[in-house]
């Protein structure tokens, strides 16, 4: 493996404190560079690189690299370059020098060198970086003027060179800058047209800051309007959340009012399996459990030696059909179905995504249970304008990130995502539903606390309903309250038939005891073991440059 396969290469960790370039504008229209970077590594390097990708109609030649006057070996991969000189742990300083031939564009009246030094596809970020432009021979005549990274960041000095004072530049930005000089100083040069640019030139830096004036002007009303904007998007979801917490409140009290007083197992409203779903909120593991418990309490199954018969198969809810058709024909077989089947058939690992499958399915068919029923409120006309109002103001968070208001931008995203959780959560439950969840709930804490006498006056349907909601909750409480009542409680006299594999006392809470245990044990163990995750990555690319397609930026190796 070593041998054959290709060596990895290794990030390495640094940072360009400093970058200093000069450009020496030439009387024949060549510019001379000379380039002064410092890097602070932290760990092994092997060098430095710099890309440089010439405007259209120029090249780069010459180029060479020096570290305190001693050449450095540089090896060319087409725009890019690698100064090798190894180390670790250390700053160094490293001289460029190269020229750019017919860098400077000469017209009848003017001659400008308009170039990117760096572009958006630089990927090193530069702490400070200055960048100056020397005329060949002096003169008053000068326009100066810088795009992005560049802009309002020119000084024209009293030699008449011109000082881009440009501070930190982060990676993947453009700083394009142009500065304009007489004609007359480049009198050996090719002619690139033979026209007048200073007009051109003149209005090109007028649009640009123009532009800048109306993008500032701009930025300053959208910060006004954006504190209009958030108050009242407050406002509506304060008066939101005291209008429903008023109406919840007022039908929590109503329910309460109307409840029994007296501890009671509640209706049965919705099935078991639909019944934990609404309670909680969610479809626990150990819901399939209480279902395959709630099929024998209905007399869909019943229960012999090691096995489930299945002796009617016509159930009044679709996920009961899904689930007897997965248990008792796919991992049982013909009607009849035992834990080890369901062992044999986890073991398989073909068989775990359409075990997971069936079971995403009948939780599926659980929840559609629950959407048919009277228990929430609909309020589809609320809901839409807070998904309206959610994506109003995710769009106006975008028009404040363009304008760099980032504080109002998080403000905004924040507001957005609140709208949009609440026009897809925003579910409030109608009184039948309050009222049946309120008595589950009270159920659940009195239960712990009735005497026996209590427990033994409920009827067996009653008895059995409470287990197998604790055992598909994984309700703790529940689950020992009943083993208790049930081992302090006399059991019924046995009879058992001649094939003695009956169990002895009907379907009852003593029959569910046995059962609700292993069956949970079983089907927790098929969920994790047939539980799968997968990743997924993805990757982008994207191209760029400066002014003529140019530009370039540094790095290391």
């Amino acid at each position: 493996m070593f041998f054959f396969l290709p060596k990895a290469g290794l990030a390495v960790d640094y940072s360009i404190t400093s970058v200093s370039i000069d450009a020496f504008l030439l009387e024949n229209g060549n510019v001379n560079v000379e380039e002064i970077h410092t890097y602070s590594f932290d760990g092994d390097f092997n060098g430095i690189t710099r890309e440089i990708i010439p405007k259209e109609g120029t090249k780069i030649k010459e180029f060479k690299a020096t570290e305190n006057g001693k050449s450095l070996k540089i090896e060319k991969d087409e725009a890019l370059y690698k100064i090798h000189r190894k180390g670790a742990n250390e700053t160094i300083t490293i001289a460029i020098t190269y020229t750019i031939t017919n860098g400077v564009n000469v017209y009848a009246d003017v001659a400008e060198f308009y170039w990117p030094f760096f572009d958006d596809r630089n990927e090193s970020t530069y702490e400070k970086m200055m960048i100056t432009i020397h005329p060949p021979a002096a003169t008053d005549d000068v326009i100066a003027f810088g795009y992005a990274q560049a802009f309002e960041r020119e000084v024209i000095q009293q030699d008449h060179s011109v000082l881009f004072q440009l501070g930190k530049v982060p990676d993947g930005e453009n700083g394009d800058i142009r500065v304009a000089y007489p004609a007359s100083l480049f009198p050996t040069a090719n002619v690139t047209a033979d026209k007048e640019m200073r007009g051109e030139i003149l209005k090109a830096q007028t649009e640009l800051y123009e532009k800048a004036a109306a993008r500032a002007k701009m930025q300053e009303s959208l910060h006004s309007a954006s504190l209009y904007v958030a108050v009242v998007s407050l406002l509506f979801l304060v008066l939101f959340i005291l209008i429903a917490g008023l109406r919840t409140r007022g039908k929590k009290m109503d329910v309460e009012r109307k409840m029994q007083q007296a501890f009671f197992i509640p209706k049965e409203t919705l099935s078991i399996p639909a019944m934990i779903y609404f309670t909680k909120g969610y479809i626990p593991t150990e819901a399939v459990s209480a279902a395959l418990l709630d099929l024998v309490r209905k007399g869909f199954v019943t229960k012999t030696d090691e096995r489930f018969q299945l002796v009617k198969s016509e159930p009044a809810n679709q996920h009961e059909e899904i689930l007897i058709n997965f248990l008792f024909y796919e991992v049982g077989s013909s009607g009849e179905f035992q834990f080890e089947d369901l062992q044999k058939y986890t073991r398989n690992k073909l068989n775990h995504e359409k075990y997971q499958t069936k079971m995403h399915e009948w939780q599926k068919a659980v929840q559609m249970e629950v959407k048919t029923q009277p228990l929430y409120e609909i309020r589809g006309k609320l809901r839409w304008t807070f998904a309206i109002l959610g994506i109003l103001q995710l769009a106006y968070s975008f028009l404040t990130l363009g304008y760099e208001l980032f504080g109002w931008f998080f403000a905004f995203l924040i507001l957005s995502g609140v709208y949009i959780v609440l026009a897809i959560s925003y579910r409030p439950k109608t009184w039948n539903g309050l009222m049946i969840k309120h008595e589950w709930q009270r159920m659940k804490e009195q239960l712990p606390q009735i005497s026996m006498k209590t427990w033994e006056n409920l009827s067996d349907d009653e008895q059995m309903r409470s287990y197998i909601y604790g055992v598909g909750t994984n309700d703790k409480k529940i689950i020992e309250t009943n083993e208790n009542f049930i081992q302090a409680f006399k059991r019924p006299s046995t009879i058992l038939n001649s094939n003695h594999n009956v169990e002895p006392y009907g379907t009852n809470i003593h029959s569910l005891l046995l059962i609700g245990p292993l069956a949970s044990s079983n089907f927790h163990s098929a969920h994790k073991t047939t539980s799968e995750s997968t990743t997924s990555s993805s990757s982008s690319m994207s191209s760029g440059g400066g002014v003529g397609g140019g530009g370039g930026g540094s790095g290391a190796f």
